[in-house]
Formats: C-alpha cells, structure tokens, sequence
C-alpha cells in the first residue's frame, strides 16, 4: 500500500514521483545504496517577490547545480539561466522580481580542495550575470577585471527586499585579528554595479552578529572575546550612540542572559531567553529599552523545545505573524489567524506530510506561496500553492527532490521521550524497519554533541540502515541542544560517564520495549558520535556485537594538543572544552578513564573506522593512534578506511556510497 503522500502524487497525474521503478523494487533491501547518498534532484526552490517566476537548482548534463527559472504557469518547463563548469551552485536568493544573487560549491572535490562560496548575480533571464564576491584563499588577486569583486571574507547576509538590486552581506575584518572572534563589518552591496556602502553609523562596538530593524538599520550588536565573554550593545534608530545593556560569560551564561534577535516594526526588539520552565528553554521575549529589561512572559514559548529566531514578518500589515521553529519537525508557529487558515487549507489537500509554507516579506498579501512536503517516508516535494484556487486545482507540483525514493518502500520513524537511569528526560527517534521486531539494530549516535540530531523527516542514513532491516536509535542524550538548557547542561563533563549512559539507556529501552534484538546491537556515530561508538565498546563491551567510527574523537587529551575544530579551536580549547569537556590537568584522571584510545586494549568487538586525511576537526591522528593501538592489542578485528583530501565528513559522493557500502557489508558479517 502506497504512503499518503504517494497516493496524492498520483491523483496529481505524477506517478514517476513515487517511483518508476517501484514495479522491480519490491522490497526496501532492493534499493540501491546511491539512491540514498546521491545529490537530489531539486533543491532551493524560491518564488519571486512578485510571485511570477519560480527559481531552483537542477542538475545540468554535466552533473553540477545549475540555476534555472520557470513560470508559475508552466512550473515544469524550466530555463537554465546560469551554471559553472568548476562548481556547483550551492544557494539562490531573489534580490526583486528579477534578480537572483547565489553562492557556489564543489560537489565534485573533496573537502579538502573546497574554496569559499563567493557570490554571483544574475537576472532571471540569464542578463547582467556579475562576479560580487571571490572565492581564493589568502590575498589573492581577482584577476585584471575593471571592478575587481570583494574579497573572500564577505558573505550573504540577507536581501533588503526594497525593489533595489541590494543586499546586505558583512565583512570579516581579517586585518584585526588578535586571538578574538573576528569582527565583522556590515555593507549594502548592489548586486548590478558592485557599489558598498557601509551600514553602520558611528563609534560602533567591534561587533560580529548584527541584527538590523525593518529599515535595514543596524540596531543590536552581539560582541565575543577570545575568553567566550559576551556583550551585547543597541542602539536608537535615529541615533549614532551605542549602549551596552548586557554582559555575560557566554560559556556558561546566567539565567539572565539573551540573544538579541529582530526588531519590530514599532522599533522592539526581540530576543531569545531562557524561560523559566522545568525543561529551561528558549523563548521569545520584547525587550523593554525604557527598563532596560525583558518582558515579564514570553509570547512564544513551546513545551519542550527551544524557540530561537526565523520571524516572518508582514510589511503591508507591519505585523510579525509567524516565527519559523523545529518541534518534532520543522514547521511555523503562525500568530496570524489568516495564515492559520490557510496552512489548515494546504494540510488538508497534503494530509500525509509535514508542510511548510514559505513566504517572504508580504506573506498576507502574497496570492502564491512555495510548499515543501515531506515525511520520515517522504523526502521533500515542492508544490506551488494557489490560494484563490479551490481544492485541488490550488496545488500545482513543482518538483521532487529526490523522485528516484518510493515511500512505500521506506521507514516509519517514530520520536519518543524516555527516562535515563537518573530520572533525566531525553528524547529518541526510532526509525522501524518493515516487518515485524524484534529487529537487529544499530545505535546511531550524533555529533556535535552539543547540537541537535535528528528530527522528524526522510534521512539518508537512517532510511538506509532501516531498509537493510535494522533498526535506528537515534538518542538526544544530555548535552544535546533544542530542548532546553536543562538537559545541555547535565552533558557538562559527562563525556563517557551519564553520556555515555544515556546512549546505552536508549538502546536498552529498545530492547525492553521489543523492538531491538539484544544480541545484534551495533553503536555508530561521527565525531562525538564515533568517540561514542568506541567509549561504547569499552564501557559496556558484553551489550553491542561491533562499531563504527567515522571522524570520530579517540582521546579527550589528544583534542587538546592536535585541536579538533577547524573554526575557532584556540578560544574552544581554552575557555570552552576545560568546562564542558573537561580540564586537562584537574580532570586528568576523569579524561584517561574516559579516553577510548587510552583503553584500547579493553575492545573485543570489530571495528569499522573510516576518517578523512585532511580532516582538521577531529584531525587524523585521533584516526591513526587508535587502529594502531586495537592492532597492537591483537583482539579486534579493524577495517580501516582513509579517503584521501576529505575532511570533516565526506563530500564526494563516489566516497559516501563507498562508505556506506562498507558498513552494510560490516553490519552483515556482525549481526547475523
């Protein structure tokens, strides 16, 4: 029986979306491993301000993201505007109504070999195409162009939405740099001319995040100093003076603490702070200037989940009527009862799928809206909604993005709240394989780790592992962010201790509640995930049959002298992993007994480690030290992969399908 969403393709006449080759694809193990870890076929889908045309990103003949725009008439009959032999376009935004500024990728080289994004401007029919922002390393030049583009150290921003050819992006000011986050400076670019002019007024703070009104005027200002000092300064809209109002440790912020997020149109600021609920999350509050204070209660607050920024604002109206959130999935919190109305009328043609609606700066007024669908069995579709239309007819299918996916043949994922052996609540995913449980499983453990994991919606890693027939555990344990402070705080130097404890504790769950088998239980994971696998294989070496490492940490100590962050790793080192991770000397003892590395030779079970040679992150040492000393104990198996100039992760895709291959045919061997 074909999926809701599957269903509602085909009475839009597109059975090609739910798969053409369903027919010799019977069952999920039949699915190729590409089809999970290739690229997909349409992506950044965006309306024009005037709801006239419709931009994407498609695979050109040659296999890079081209940029191509279609009429919201004939949605499928798609004109290729711009393209690059040597890259890919990585996202697209609309300046106006016919403009369109983008950044670029190369899919086809690995990490290591990646350049900056740069930015390009083009019109939407191919016109005008201008070089804004470069892409080489250091201070080269540009080349002998007449107005040669800025340097690598600017990027996107936002556009201004103002009917002109900006767009505000900021500057890293590289030339400062003395040990602090860089600063950075804010200019509005035109896109047509390469004209900048700065906008920022006055002796401002060296600031690195701004947040602008809806003038576009700079307005708040967030400050960090090489010790993870905050401080956060404003300013009057029609005034050239800026005001300290907060400062804080950013490590460890106080109760009181707030991020400075928008600003309204009666010229309040918005910001993100932490409520006083059990869970501690993050709402949104106004700011009083007058009081210098946050206002008594939030107005919007979720249970359970932080609520951080994405505003969507109505400047016909000057009203917010939305805020753009992750709960279980990803979706709006309208504060419009209009825009209510109209997301129940798009559910209700799109019963099967999580839908959000996307507008810009006129949502109220706008007459078409993109709608991107999508399930855990479901990856997106793209539809255009017509809100004059009446039923059907008011949907038009844009596109798939991965249409080679049959949902039928996918996994249903389920997203539960569990106790850890100490009472603390953490959520899980559980991504069910067809059939009937108990199931092999595999307990997928996420970087970071202070981020979020997973939510509800197709994954390629999850999705495969489940058509292989195991099941996916995917734990939020204590350190993981989005679900308020109380639980990122209980990961406080919990690395292999309650962490650690967690992760097992869900695996354990799933074998109390019948669905994993308890004799086939594999742990994997990338960076903080991969030290998981392997702290996991120490800790509780009798509960999991094998592991997988991929980038993985292999010792807390060695984080310290060969860094692992390829982005601020001297301020983290310092001031950030002695208080979260743990001192290297008062918490040395804590850091040896938790070091897989440093415990080696208490593995018994196989090991799969795959890392990347030019990975400054995890860097490779963390990769080699550890295959070394499992060799040296002699009572492993280890299947070692290295991929040449990757990274952090593996960016081409010949290099991710080979990976994944090889765990399928790890997990075979070890679970069966």
């Amino acid at each position: 029986m074909r999926s809701l969403i599957g269903r509602l393709l085909l009475a839009f006449g597109i059975a090609g979306l739910v798969c053409a080759t369903a027919a010799a694809q019977r069952r999920p193990a039949d699915v190729p491993v590409a089809d999970f870890f290739k690229r997909p076929a349409l992506d950044q889908v965006k309306l024009s301000p005037d709801g006239s045309r419709i931009a994407m990103l498609v695979p050109g003949p040659d296999g890079r993201n081209a940029l191509a725009v279609a009429d919201v008439a004939t949605p499928g009959k798609r004109v290729g505007i711009a393209k690059f032999s040597d890259a890919d376009i990585l996202t697209v935004h609309w300046v106006n109504d016919r403009r369109l500024i983008m950044s670029l990728i190369d899919f086809q080289a690995p990490t290591g070999e990646q350049l900056f994004e740069g930015l390009y401007a083009v019109n939407a029919d191919g016109s005008d195409f201008v070089f804004l922002v470069g892409r080489g390393r250091g201070f080269e030049s540009e080349g002998h162009l007449a107005i040669r583009p800025l340097r690598w150290n600017h990027e996107f921003v936002r556009t201004v939405q103002d009917g002109s050819d900006d767009v505000i992006v900021r500057r890293f000011e590289i030339w400062r740099f003395d040990g602090n986050p860089l600063p950075t400076t804010l200019l509005r670019l035109n896109t047509a001319t390469k004209a900048t002019r700065e906008l920022v007024r006055g002796p401002a703070p060296l600031g690195r995040d701004w947040v602008l009104d809806r003038a576009g005027v700079p307005r708040a200002v967030t400050s960090f100093d090489a010790k993870g000092g905050v401080r956060v300064h404003v300013r009057e809209a029609d005034g050239d003076a800026w005001t300290q109002v907060l400062e804080f440790d950013g490590i460890d912020p106080p109760r009181t603490a707030f991020q400075p997020v928008d600003f309204d149109f009666d010229g309040r600021m918005i910001v993100s702070a932490q409520r006083g609920d059990e869970a501690r999350t993050a709402a949104l509050y106004h700011w009083d200037a007058q009081r210098k204070s946050l206002a008594a209660e939030p107005f919007l607050a979720l249970k359970g989940y932080d609520v951080e920024g994405g505003l969507l604002f109505d400047r016909p109206s000057r009203r917010l009527i939305g805020v753009r959130v992750v709960t279980d999935a990803a979706g709006v919190a309208w504060l419009d009862d209009e825009m209510r109305g109209l997301q129940d009328r798009i559910d209700q043609l799109l019963p099967g799928t999580n839908n959000v609606l996307m507008c810009d700066t006129a949502c109220k007024q706008q007459q078409r809206y993109i709608v991107t669908a999508f399930s855990d069995r479901q990856p997106v579709a793209h539809f255009l909604f017509d809100k004059r239309k009446e039923g059907r007819d008011a949907l038009t299918l844009i596109g798939a993005s991965r249409p080679w996916i049959d949902a039928s043949l996918m996994a249903v994922q389920e997203l539960v709240r569990i106790r850890a052996r100490d009472g603390l609540e953490m959520p899980v995913s559980i991504t069910r394989p067809q059939g009937q449980g108990p199931w092999p499983a595999v307990l997928l453990v996420h970087g970071g780790p202070n981020v979020r994991g997973t939510r509800w919606e197709w994954e390629a890693d999850a999705q495969f592992l489940a058509s292989r027939g195991y099941l996916v555990i995917e734990p939020e344990f204590r350190g993981s962010t989005g679900y308020g402070d109380r639980l990122f705080r209980a990961g406080w130097k919990q690395w292999g201790l309650a962490m650690q404890d967690d992760v097992t504790d869900a695996a354990r769950w799933a074998v109390a509640q019948g669905l994993a088998d308890p004799k086939r239980l594999v742990i994997a994971g990338a960076s903080y995930g991969g030290y998981a696998a392997m702290m996991g294989l120490v800790k509780d070496p009798e509960f999991y049959r094998a592991g997988i490492n991929w980038v993985g940490v292999t010792d807390i100590g060695l984080m310290y002298t060969v860094g692992w962050s390829d982005y601020a790793g001297s301020i983290w080192q310092r001031y950030g992993m002695p208080r979260l991770v743990g001192d290297p000397v008062k918490d040395k003892d804590q850091l040896d007994a938790t070091s897989p590395l440093k415990r080696a030779a208490e593995i018994v079970r196989p090991v799969l480690m795959a890392y990347g040679a030019e990975d400054y992150r995890v860097p490779l040492p963390h990769g080699t030290k550890m295959r070394d000393a499992l060799k040296a104990a002699g009572k492993v198996e280890v299947e070692w992969v290295l991929y040449p100039r990757e990274g952090h992760g593996f960016m081409l895709e010949k290099n991710r399908i080979d990976f994944w291959r090889r765990v399928e045919a790890f997990l075979a061997r070890h679970t069966r």
